[in-house]
């Protein structure tokens, strides 16, 4: 099974590398894919460069050899849509098992996608936690809901598991303001990319 865990990376923290590496241990996942995205539809405009985070996401993984990074949305450039990318993906390893990771807050929005009734067809969805949001009785009327995690593996897509996984509660825009501020990111961000983004005053 390979795990997608898209998103902006802008930067990408501790809490995003921390996250993926705890979800590919519970999933028992053969790989944990950091899909940078190139324009997203979700959200406001990026700070960053595709060059930048794409330079700070190498940086972090090297204390981070477990993840990996597919560039297929940066060097497509345009909006990132997740089907686009999933169709793609399905259309190279036809019989692979793909596990979409994404955070609840995400999942409450899901049905806002582009084509997200297809998504079932394409992928597993593996829910994150966030604080202040429950899992009781959530569902997906396209997705077969599952808590015995070894269902995964017996079946290539279609179902929905909310992971148990610790989530960092850390964002983006938090680091973003402590940057400006010029506020201690210890906490935050791995070393390099404190020092990349000091020695880059981006």
């Amino acid at each position: 099974m390979i795990g997608i865990y898209g998103g902006s990376f802008d930067p990408i923290h501790l809490g995003h590398l921390e996250t993926a590496t705890s979800i590919k241990s519970e999933l028992n996942l053969e790989k944990c894919l950091l899909m940078p995205c190139a324009t997203p539809v979700h959200k406001e405009g990026l700070h960053y460069s595709d060059f930048e985070r794409l330079e700070m996401l190498n940086l972090a993984l090297k204390d981070y050899p477990k993840l990996e990074i597919d560039t297929r949305e940066i060097n497509k450039g345009g909006d990132s849509f997740t089907i686009d990318t999933l169709k793609q993906l399905r259309d190279e390893k036809p019989n692979e098992i793909f596990c979409l990771i994404i955070g609840m807050d995400s999942f409450i929005q899901f049905k806002s996608w582009k084509n997200w009734q297809d998504f079932s067809a394409l992928a597993h969805l593996i829910v994150l936690a966030r604080p202040n949001y429950q899992n009781n009785n959530l569902s997906l009327a396209s997705f077969d809901t599952i808590q015995d995690i070894k269902s995964l593996a017996g079946q290539q897509n279609g179902l929905l598991y909310f992971a148990s996984c610790p989530l960092i509660d850390i964002s983006s825009s938090e680091i973003r303001c402590k940057i400006a501020a010029n506020k201690n990111l210890d906490n935050l961000l791995p070393k390099p990319i404190i020092n990349y983004i000091k020695n880059n005053d981006t």
